[in-house]
């Protein structure tokens, strides 16, 4: 890290004294504040929609959306703040701004409200988000940092199958002001281990106030740097089936399957299949490559999903055969999602939080957008689910096989 985005000089580098379990511990709890915002509240979807009689059943997926914009955006400016002002203040002020959208969501009055709050909770963690790659670039690159994504992702990978069973035992128990609740509740102890566990990663310290000429400089670095930028959009593709999937998976297992309160140990079953991918993923892309993985897994999904989109359109299409294309869907995104991180990040880590600002604002809002439109074409039928998968698997492999000419 050079700090040319900075005016003042560099100061007294400090020394980490997390060892690497429990680094890769506290990378993995970090993005695991910003997933359970979504996944915590996907059971309270329907609840949240009847309490504010807000009529069409698609129209509470907003607070998915309205929330992971709010991750998205902000990330511009919050990556080059943390390469001048230092990744730790930058993280708990994040935190900080995550909980006071909690807050607000536990209390909203209305559903305008309601989205306001899930706009700060977004916000905050986007801040969470760009830190935490940035700190990992920080100590890692190449192989060693795709070892450690991978790691903490199969931790995350887990808070899917949890985080949506216990919100649904929470909804048993309270109302979905509860959920929000619970959200904050997470946060707040993820504030309590940054505030007393974690040191300044940013080589050469703190630098002091960010001038505008370097930061943008930085951002003309990173979307003229053709691997990073196309792993991004990429990672906003995939996300984007990804996204949609989670919006409508309570209506599809629901309203399609029947589920009831077997909603949530459905979503689990496939969400295992991420955590399985992420386990496997460091051996595979040592022995593979990233690039040569992303390919041949995007190109799986654009083949199984539209398989599966000719075939339910031809009549009814079975949960079992659902769970299964969804598992590899699951898994698939699970392989992508660290792989395409270390592509976006390893070619820039002399700006690495201005990197992950890009690819942070790039990936989140692609995704965010993409999976609200995807949401909303939900017809009472998995078609245009499948669909979304197969164009955007195909749209991503295009992108990467062009990216290499």
């Amino acid at each position: 890290m050079d700090g040319k985005a900075c005016d003042a000089p560099a100061g007294t580098p400090v020394v980490r004294t997390m060892g690497p379990v429990e680094f890769v511990a506290f990378v993995a709890l970090s993005l695991v504040v910003g997933a359970v915002a979504v996944d915590l509240v996907l059971p309270a979807l329907l609840p949240i929609g009847e309490d504010f009689a807000l009529g069409s059943g698609n129209f509470s997926q907003t607070v998915i959306a309205v929330y992971l914009l709010g991750v998205g955006v902000p990330q511009l400016l919050l990556g080059p703040l943390s390469d001048c002002y230092g990744r730790r203040p930058v993280l708990i002020g994040g935190l900080l701004v995550f909980l006071m959208g909690s807050v607000l969501g536990a209390f909203a009055p209305d559903f305008h409200t309601l989205l306001a709050a899930r706009l700060l909770q977004g916000i905050g963690a986007g801040a969470q988000r760009v830190v935490t790659f940035s700190i990992v670039r920080d100590h890692y690159a190449g192989a060693q940092m795709t070892r450690v994504m991978s790691l903490a992702m199969s931790v995350v990978l887990l808070e899917p199958i949890v985080a949506p069973m216990l919100g649904q035992l929470i909804l048993l128990a309270g109302s979905w002001r509860w959920v929000m609740g619970a959200v904050g509740l997470v946060a707040a102890g993820m504030l309590g281990w940054v505030w007393l566990r974690l040191d300044e990663s940013l080589p050469g310290g703190p630098r002091g106030r960010p001038s505008p000429r370097a930061v943008f400089g930085d951002y003309r670095t990173v979307v003229t740097t053709r691997e990073a930028i196309v792993s991004m959009v990429v990672c906003g593709l995939v996300m984007g089936a990804h996204l949609g999937f989670l919006s409508s998976a309570q209506a599809i297992f629901q309203i399609i399957f029947g589920a009831g309160l077997r909603f949530t140990l459905l979503l689990a079953a496939v969400s295992l299949a991420m955590s399985a991918a992420s386990l496997a993923n460091a051996r595979l892309a040592r022995r593979i490559g990233n690039a040569v993985l992303i390919r041949r897994t995007l190109l799986g999904v654009a083949g199984v999903n539209a398989a599966a989109l000719a075939f339910a359109a031809t009549g009814e299409f079975a949960l079992p055969a659902f769970l299964a294309v969804q598992a590899g869907n699951m898994f698939a995104f699970g392989l992508l999602l660290p792989n395409l991180t270390s592509m976006s990040m390893n070619p820039l880590g002399h700006i690495a939080g201005t990197a992950s600002s890009m690819y942070g604002f790039v990936s989140t809002t692609v995704g965010a957008l993409l999976g609200g439109i995807v949401g909303q074409c939900f017809d009472g039928s998995v078609r245009p689910l499948f669909a979304a998968y197969a164009l955007l698997g195909l749209a991503g492999l295009a992108a990467m096989t062009r990216s290499r000419r």
